[in-house]
């Protein structure tokens, strides 16, 4: 028989390319409970912040404001004299006067861009700009020339990309704004108090997601959303306290350099040996707040080790920052896998999520007399969410179309986006004819738009949370070359059933014995039963009978003792008062 050919070696794309792993987040994250948990945090995170930029939100400063900037008060504050002796001038009153102004000024912009009306921390979800609509940007592209496709799809860059690592960008905005020089101290204690805030609510629902999406991942055993909730519960403190332990690191070393500065002020003890010969000290630590600060970038892997590993926050720290460190273009390189592939898949979710809507309400306007009535339904959509351009598809070509407009803030700077009516008059005269029960089911159908928003920017977080999943087990088979499919799972303790005891009868008393104890038998007509063997094995040494006596024969049927039964006939000895047999 001939040899069959030889088997071809085993080859895995998956298995050697292992980032292509990262593909199978899409189909993880558009899990429907993930879904649900995400958009819960999306709204918990956005309610405590807009509730925190409402406390510490001012009013701009005002420069003709005598009780701030007046010159008593400039002068009663700076004192009558310079350092060197000689009198303030009102002119130089009134400088330092202006000089304040500017000063606070500077600060409220900070403040106010954060917690503004317009204010990045304080804006809604709904509200948040997050690039062009999909479904027009793909009409567009259909229909337009190069350059119109080039300036759409940078818009849809611009927009849309950030939007899958916003999670991230949340977190590290308030920290980049707090070391900003002309932040004011309210002004930093309302952004550390907004990152706490979020740290807390990201904890909780961030881990909820990051421990399903580890379940899926490494296909271990099956959870439920209640098991990955008490997962989550019983080390809330580990999930909270591990993006907070490198936040406490910084502050420690800002701290000493604090008092480092404080001590600085004396006059020669600061220039001499502090600002002059300690001057590489105050670096290093100026250093160790960098490296903590670039660390940091791997924050989306302390949730999924702790979800994956079942540990606490040491070793969440210790392990994102070192596979950060010993890894860093690994993970820079599956981070940008995921966010191009993340663009694609989250490009296709809003496209159908907004093709959806769009043509129910395109459907329902399609209906016969709808535009002699003045009853298309546009006046329903006018309380639509702005984020992803939603408000502008659904009023388009109707009385209330929409076009947006950019215009630069007068104070701040900033560049604001708004949306105006194409056609004013038409759109004003369309209002008025909308009577209260029109405004009521406006604001109704509002709701639900902004539930399925909720849910379509809770798709980009629920990617987010499960990439970053991804990342770490890959991150983790990369340095400390763990199997992918490693994962904690906690071993529930065994619990006997317990059996009920049997109920009482009319013949036995609670205790189950009878009432009244049965007559004796008469001893002749008892049964003997034959006494049981007792094997050899299971009798102690001292108990044991003469080596002569089987001891599994019963009485009635045993030989003399003087015949060993397990002896041929020739081969029996004689008893010592016989002669021997000849």
């Amino acid at each position: 028989m001939a040899a069959g050919r030889p088997d071809a070696p085993d080859f895995s794309f998956r298995k050697f390319f292992l980032w292509t792993e990262i593909f199978r987040t899409f189909q993880v994250a558009l899990d429907p409970k993930k879904l649900v948990v995400a958009a819960a945090g999306i709204l918990a995170m956005s309610l405590g912040w807009f509730v925190l930029s409402h406390v510490f939100h001012t009013s701009r400063p005002d420069r003709n404001d005598e009780s701030v900037y007046g010159a008593k008060v400039v002068q009663d504050a700076v004192g009558p004299t310079r350092s060197d002796g000689v009198e303030y001038t009102a002119a130089e009153i009134v400088l330092e006067g202006d000089r304040r102004f500017l000063k606070d000024m500077e600060a409220w912009k900070v403040l106010d861009g954060m917690a503004g009306p317009n204010g990045r921390l304080r804006t809604l979800p709904w509200y948040e700009y997050r690039g062009p609509n999909p479904y027009l940007l793909i009409t567009a592209v259909a229909g337009g020339n190069a350059v119109e496709i080039k300036e759409v799809a940078g818009d849809f860059l611009v927009g849309t990309t950030p939007v899958l690592v916003e999670p991230l960008f949340k977190l590290l905005l308030p920290i980049v704004k707090i070391v900003d020089p002309d932040a004011s101290t309210m002004t930093r204690l309302y952004l550390f108090l907004c990152l706490l805030w979020g740290i807390v609510v990201w904890a909780f629902f961030g881990g909820i997601i990051t421990r399903l999406a580890a379940v899926q991942f490494t296909g271990k055993e099956r959870t439920t959303l209640k098991g990955a909730v008490q997962f989550v519960v019983d080390r809330y403190v580990h999930y909270i306290l591990s993006p907070l332990a490198p936040i406490g690191i910084i502050l420690a070393v800002i701290l000493v350099m604090m008092v480092v500065g404080f001590v600085a002020l004396i006059p020669f003890v600061g220039d001499v040996l502090i600002y002059g010969l300690g001057l590489p000290l105050l670096i290093l630590g100026g250093l160790a707040i960098a490296m903590v600060l670039v660390g940091l970038i791997g924050y989306p892997m302390m949730y999924p080790t702790l979800s994956t590993e079942g540990t606490d926050t040491f070793d969440s720290f210790s392990r994102t920052f070192s596979y950060v460190f010993q890894a860093p273009w690994s993970y820079l390189w599956y981070w940008m896998v995921a966010i191009a592939y993340g663009a694609v898949v989250t490009m296709f979710v809003l496209f159908i999520g907004s093709l959806a809507v769009y043509m129910a309400k395109w459907s329902v306007s399609q209906a016969p007399l709808s535009d002699y009535t003045n009853r298309k339904p546009d006046y329903l959509f006018q309380y639509t969410p702005e984020t992803f351009g939603w408000k502008e598809l659904m009023l388009k070509g109707g009385p209330l179309e929409l076009r947006e407009t950019s215009r630069k803030d007068e104070f701040t700077g900033r560049t604001v986006r708004t949306y105006e009516y194409a056609n004013k008059p038409i759109a004003e005269n369309y209002n008025r004819g909308t009577y209260v029960y029109g405004r009521i089911g406006a604001g109704m159908a509002s709701f639900w738009m902004v539930l399925l928003l909720l849910a379509m920017i809770g798709f980009s977080y629920s990617y987010f949370w499960s990439a970053s999943t991804m990342i770490y087990l890959l991150m983790r088979k990369k340095v400390d070359e763990t199997e992918m499919d490693e994962l904690y799972v906690e071993e529930k303790a065994f619990t006997p059933p317990i059996v009920p005891p049997a109920a009482p009868s009319a013949t036995t008393n609670m205790t189950g014995l009878p009432l009244v104890p049965p007559a004796p038998m008469p001893a002749a007509s008892m049964p003997v039963a034959p006494p049981t063997p007792i094997p050899l094995s299971s009798m102690p040494l001292s108990s044991m009978p003469p080596a002569d006596v089987p001891t599994s024969m019963p009485l009635s049927s045993m030989p003399p003792a003087d015949v060993p039964t397990s002896m041929p006939p020739a081969e029996m000895p004689n008893k010592p008062d016989e002669p021997k047999a000849e």
